[in-house]
């Protein structure tokens, strides 16, 4: 603790002060290596960011390593500002040409850190929009084959689109309705659900009165919703998710449909539906515990 003390006054002290004299035989203070500055204190996070990216690229890593360095990556993304330098570092370009990677997990992990890092960050949503990631991201939704890829891609676009009108520009301006409607017709019961909240959600920030009209969608988005089919798409999801015993993706989609019902023409797209009343009727059985009476109070 006395050398210390030493070390800080004798550093300390301008040329004016009576520091204690350094005797010739001192030795000269050194500059610590930068290696060494890393080791104790970490390396920036722009510097880390980086080295996650030519880790997955370099083609001698090892797939488990490519799928760390992903995770590490995400985290990393999780802070604002380090999401918001994804663009500044040229990484968006290298992250979007993952998605068409060899290896599944690979196009997993570069879905999910786009998603987070785009999540309620304007900064980043920007640079991805003007990376074209909704295209991409729209592309491996509809066209991957590995389903859980697809999810992760849903969970990419959601991110984007959530909260953020110029994103869900994006989305519609690239079929991206369309794209979520084939979801609902051959996704998987875990991707079937969450494109059933995704579509909840959307119809709940349009009907949301207490956020201003220019940040939230406007009633066309509900309404292409019903026009769209999509009424059709979930009672033909339904009656399968009820032969597959999947109560949670049944619970979502009468939860979207339900919301849909808070519209004009939501409500008679429902209405109009004759095959959605037998559905929930068969169901009632399987799944006894999750609420359908406001819906079928609609339908009666």
């Amino acid at each position: 603790m006395e050398s210390l003390l030493k070390w800080a006054i004798l550093n300390g002290a301008t040329a004016g002060e009576d520091a204690p004299a350094r005797s010739a035989d001192a030795p000269v203070p050194q500059r610590l290596d930068p290696a060494v500055i890393d080791a104790i204190l970490g390396k920036p996070a722009s510097v880390q960011m980086t080295e996650c990216l030519d880790a997955v690229e370099h083609p001698e890593t090892p797939l488990e390593a490519r799928e760390v360095a992903l995770d590490d990556l995400e985290m990393l993304v999780e802070n604002i500002d380090n999401a918001s330098n994804l663009e500044p570092l040229n990484l968006w370009p290298r992250l979007l040409n993952l998605y068409n990677d060899a290896a599944p997990s690979v196009r997993i992990g570069a879905l999910w850190v786009s998603g987070t890092a785009v999540q309620h960050n304007p900064n980043a949503q920007k640079a991805f929009g003007k990376h074209n990631g909704m295209q991409s991201a729209l592309s491996v939704l509809q066209n991957d084959s590995v389903d859980t890829v697809r999810t992760k891609a849903l969970y990419c676009v959601s991110s984007f689109i959530r909260a953020n009108v110029h994103g869900l520009t994006d989305f519609v301006a690239n079929n991206g309705l369309p794209i979520v409607q084939l979801v609902v017709e051959n996704g998987s019961g875990a991707l079937r659900q969450k494109a059933f909240f995704l579509l909840h959600a959307l119809i709940d920030e349009a009907l949301d009165e207490v956020t201003p009209e220019e940040l939230r969608p406007g009633m066309y988005l509900p309404n292409a919703i019903a026009e769209l089919g999509f009424v059709e798409a979930t009672v033909n999801a339904l009656k399968e998710l009820t032969e597959a015993n999947h109560g949670m993706a049944y619970e979502q989609a009468v939860g979207f449909l339900t919301a849909l019902c808070a519209t004009e023409k939501g409500k008679q797209a429902v209405k109009e539906c004759d095959a959605l009343k037998g559905v929930l009727g068969e169901a009632k059985a399987r799944f006894p515990d999750i609420e359908t009476d406001e819906l079928s109070q609609i339908l009666s």
